[in-house]
């Protein structure tokens, strides 16, 4: 039995707490319930609700409170319902009755017996203490395994669902393409498929998309007041616009290609798991619009003080990285330097022994070399075209052997009515019926698998065809557009990209003082062009 004397009582709970369906008030109705039978008068209550028991006591906002009631003397009789309302750690927990006692206040279980006046109370302080912490592992550990066991299931486990989906009843992901967004006729998935045909398809940067999404009017987020609320969705402490980086990450979420790890933005080690959701976009898509996203930060020129011709085309053959320009405020003069020099990799690879190319002499080589191509094509083109001759020549053995085979089935059609027709007047039995059928099945598959064939070889023809014609236009225009003067950075720029595959910097001796390199430059309209640094050249 308690002295009358004024009691104050702390109370808390977590999301673990949730796991074990217990709330607050259940530990206030308790407690109220407890110092009535005990008639002790109730001073005060500290709350922290939703609070971690991982959290030091100083650290959580009542009990920081309490701890500063504590030591102005405000407090003298604490109750608690259970000891590991103080902490779910062991040191939580004796750290905070150590504090509190070194003010004066006496603590006490309103479920457990423990009296820390006494050695043999202390001793069950430290055992309880204990048996908390790993009454709290447990609880994680079967949490965790139940978790996994559901992800692998498929479930939605939590966190914001991705912008075109929704958690069905199932607490599974589905499209969002059901009600389309307020004031328009599309919906989420249609908004995602969006984004990734003009990334993939046109090339554009998630600056532009943005500003297009924007001036579309199209919300970034579903969530509306009066519409239906979906939980995991965000729909407070949004700007309500979209920005550059949140659709390049929808762009790189692979979930938009049916494929999401659960586990990936866990802080801790843990196993991912990999499971198959509904796709919005093909994965060919996906994989174009990734390019695209490198393709254009290779383009950014953001805070650069000059232009360069080769931008994002110079690969480095000792450690594949991307040469990017640079100059020196020494002499001004601009280089094209690998990344390996200026990006750390870390202690063991240190950094990369590539040979530095001067900006003017790699520029003028490669445009003299696109020039040279545009104003006679010639041999390249020549001998294109006589592919597409020799192709054509072929057309009407296709067009012969393509109707040979439909005729050819035709008749396996008919042969296999006939059979038909002899199992009906019950002069064949079926046994061998099934024998002859399956024989003219496997006929026919092999016919078609042939006639597919030649169809593909059809559609070549046409498309190199097309492929040819659209080049000759496309040198004609360049042509003529070189003829009007001297082009300005932007088309040199245009007509670079369109005729240069990539060039590998192979460097001889990496590291030295004065290292040589071997340049290889792939052209579209030619085998590589192998070319040795300036160095090396004969002046």
């Amino acid at each position: 039995m308690f002295e009358s004397e004024e009691t104050r009582l702390y109370a808390r709970t977590s999301s673990e707490d949730q796991a074990e369906r217990g709330t607050i008030q259940n530990q206030v109705d308790f407690g109220t319930k407890y110092c009535d039978l005990h008639q002790l008068p109730i001073a005060g209550w500290y709350r922290d609700d939703g609070v971690t028991g991982t959290l030091p006591l100083q650290e959580r906002p009542e009990g920081r409170r309490l701890l500063e009631d504590a030591k102005a003397g405000k407090v003298k009789l604490l109750l608690i319902y259970k000891l590991d309302r103080l902490g779910r750690t062991a040191r939580v927990i004796l750290n905070a009755v150590y504090d509190l006692e070194q003010y004066g206040v006496k603590i006490r279980s309103m479920t457990e017996p423990f009296d820390t006046s006494t050695a043999a109370g202390r001793l069950l302080l430290t055992v309880l203490a204990g048996v908390a912490d790993m009454d709290r592992e447990t609880i994680l550990e079967r949490l965790w395994l139940g978790a996994n066991r559901a992800a692998r299931e498929g479930k939605w486990l939590g966190g914001i669902v991705p912008y075109g989906y929704i958690v069905n009843e199932e607490k599974c992901l589905e499209l969002s393409d059901k009600n389309p967004l307020p004031g328009m006729d599309m919906t989420e998935v249609d908004v995602v498929r969006l984004i990734y045909h003009i990334t993939a398809d046109d090339g554009i940067s998630t600056i532009k998309i943005a500003d297009y999404l924007n001036s579309l009017g199209i919300p970034p987020a579903y969530a509306i007041a009066g519409r239906q609320a979906r939980k995991g969705k965000r729909i407070e402490n949004t700007a309500g616009i979209w920005r550059p980086a949140r659709v390049r990450n929808m762009i790189v979420n692979e979930t938009y290609k049916g494929i999401h790890l659960y586990g990936k933005r866990s802080k801790k080690q843990r196993e991912i798991i990999s499971r198959e959701v509904p796709a919005i976009v093909s994965e060919e898509i996906w994989d174009r619009a990734q390019q695209v996203l490198h393709n254009n930060q290779l383009e950014s020129v953001h805070n650069s003080k000059r232009q360069y011709l080769l931008r994002g085309l110079i690969k480095c053959g000792c450690c594949s990285l991307t040469y990017c320009g640079t100059a020196y405020s020494s002499s001004q003069r601009g280089c094209y330097i690998c990344n390996g020099k200026t990006t750390y990799r870390g202690s063991l690879m240190g950094k990369c022994g590539s040979k530095n190319l001067p900006q003017d002499w790699i520029e003028n080589q490669v445009w003299n070399d696109c020039v040279k191509f545009i104003m006679s094509p010639g041999e390249a083109l020549n001998q294109f075209e006589n592919s597409i001759q020799e192709n054509k020549s072929r057309v009407l053995q296709i067009e012969t052997e393509r109707a040979l085979i439909t005729k050819s089935m035709d008749e396996k059609e008919v042969e296999k009515q006939s059979i038909l027709d002899l199992y009906r007047k019950k002069l064949i039995e079926a046994k061998d019926v099934e024998q002859q059928l399956q024989k003219i099945n496997i006929e026919k598959l092999e016919l078609q698998s042939r006639l597919d064939q030649l169809v593909i070889k059809m559609d070549s023809v046409d498309t190199m065809s097309q492929r040819f014609s659209s080049a000759k236009l496309f040198l004609d225009d360049l042509r003529e557009k070189l003829g009007n003067g001297e082009p300005n950075f932007e088309l040199k720029r245009e007509i670079v990209k369109a005729l240069v595959h990539k060039i590998i910097v192979e460097t001889k001796n990496p590291g030295a003082k004065k290292p040589q390199a071997n340049i290889s430059v792939q052209y579209s309209f030619a085998r590589g062009i192998l070319r040795t640094d300036k160095d090396s050249l004969q002046q």
